[in-house]
């Protein structure tokens, strides 16, 4: 659970949102300025088409990111820092997994996220042993102190 937490918050840390959308505007406007405004439908069609396919690639890098920053959150803490590794693990031996290829998903292959998780746990050499606190004060003296 911590990994899967540690990558929603790098989401917002990485401002994944506001990235997308300027990448999205930045992409309407070029095709603007190369298919015109008035373009025939086909035209506007096949731009709107690029524009989704290239908006599936941000997604699946930002993503590959949140993946990544989960595994440094987490190496300064107890936590397995490649806590992730085992939600997609998870989903993987269930097999659900959407079955959609990677180029029309906008999340990466749950095998590739597997096992970019555990190249960045060694890459940093981080503990990827599970942390079982012996009771609640135990995780709550884990915590940092309030610098309140």
């Amino acid at each position: 659970m911590a990994g899967v937490l540690g990558h929603e918050i790098a989401h917002a840390d990485l401002r994944h949102s506001m990235r997308n959308l300027q990448r999205q505007y930045g992409i309407s406007i070029l095709l603007g300025l190369v298919l015109g405004e008035g373009g025939n439908q086909l035209t506007q069609i096949v731009g709107q088409l690029a524009a989704g396919a290239a908006g599936l690639s941000f997604s699946r890098e930002f993503e590959t990111e949140a993946d990544e920053a989960s595994v440094e959150y987490l190496s300064q803490t107890p936590y397995n820092c490649a806590g992730a590794r085992s939600f997609f693990q998870k989903l993987t031996d269930d097999g659900k997994t959407s079955g959609i290829p990677t180029f029309l998903s906008t999340h990466p292959n749950p095998a590739n996220r597997f096992e970019n998780i555990t190249e960045k746990a060694q890459a940093i050499g981080c503990s990827t042993q599970p942390y079982n606190p012996a009771s609640y004060r135990d995780f709550q003296q884990m915590l940092p102190s309030n610098p309140r």
